[in-house]
């Protein structure tokens, strides 16, 4: 994706209203939007949280005097169900127990409480159980997309659990023999189901890909929702999309 077109998508993704929006206006997948907007506000929740957090007096005030959390969340621009965590932290309510009343609103014996955590967990489609299955499964379906990819083109492979505990890093599928492509002896490959943008490729880079280099030497990342086309990448490491897929099922059908 062209920067001009990512950024604009980026800093207009204020709101889960805005998805829908977003899509039809630049004629791009509404899950594309989802995904952007997923790590934006990650991203803003990370680095505002514990500025979050030291407001959490004056918070809790507002709202024992009635104003409802989804509101006050709205109005800090903030994620609800952190913000209900922060808010019954203030008021003794330990993190084990909050997350019981999130997956189990029905359980609360206050009336007001009931129906806010509920608002709350309605509210948040990122933190919310809903949320966070929905992007465990969004994971899930890219590993297993490509697994079958992989099995169709008769590329053998281990997987990170075949290699759990050998390795102190290991990719989703690192091959029995390298593929050759543009240039690089593919070793692994890891599946990706987020956008690859700096921020996104920087954290991968220095979590995991440097770590699988060193350990394997050069693989390739697929990032299912796309890349920027001119992001800085460890030149050990190739990224592409479900395109770059197509390219080398070509490659290999024909080898």
């Amino acid at each position: 994706m062209k920067r001009e077109l990512y950024s604009e998508i980026y800093y207009s993704l204020r709101r889960p209203e805005d998805i829908k929006p977003m899509a039809e206006k630049f004629k791009l997948p509404e899950e594309l939007m989802l995904v952007i907007y997923t790590q934006k506000t990650v991203r803003y929740a990370t680095k505002d949280y514990y500025q979050i957090v030291e407001m959490g007096p004056t918070l809790l005030k507002r709202w024992k005097a009635g104003e409802p959390m989804v509101r006050i969340a709205r109005r800090l621009n903030f994620p609800p169900i952190l913000l209900g965590l922060i808010l019954m932290g203030q008021n003794g309510t330990g993190r084990k127990k909050f997350w019981k009343m999130v997956r189990d609103p029905d359980s609360i014996q206050d009336r007001r409480l009931r129906s806010e955590i509920a608002a709350i967990r309605k509210a948040d489609i990122l933190y919310s159980p809903e949320g966070a299955e929905v992007q465990k499964q969004r994971g899930i379906k890219g590993e297993e997309r490509l697994s079958e990819w992989l099995t169709r083109h008769g590329v053998t492979f281990r997987t990170e659990k075949d290699l759990r505990g050998k390795f102190p890093k290991t990719p989703d599928f690192l091959l029995d023999k390298p593929i050759e492509f543009d240039g690089y002896s593919i070793k692994w490959i890891d599946s990706k189901a987020s956008f690859g943008d700096d921020i996104e490729i920087r954290k991968n880079n220095r979590r995991q890909f440097h770590q699988y280099v060193s350990l394997f030497g050069k693989g390739f990342v697929l990032y299912w929702f796309g890349f920027l086309d001119d992001v800085a990448v460890d030149e050990n490491v190739m990224i592409g999309d479900a395109r770059t897929l197509d390219r080398l099922s070509k490659v290999l059908d024909n080898s």
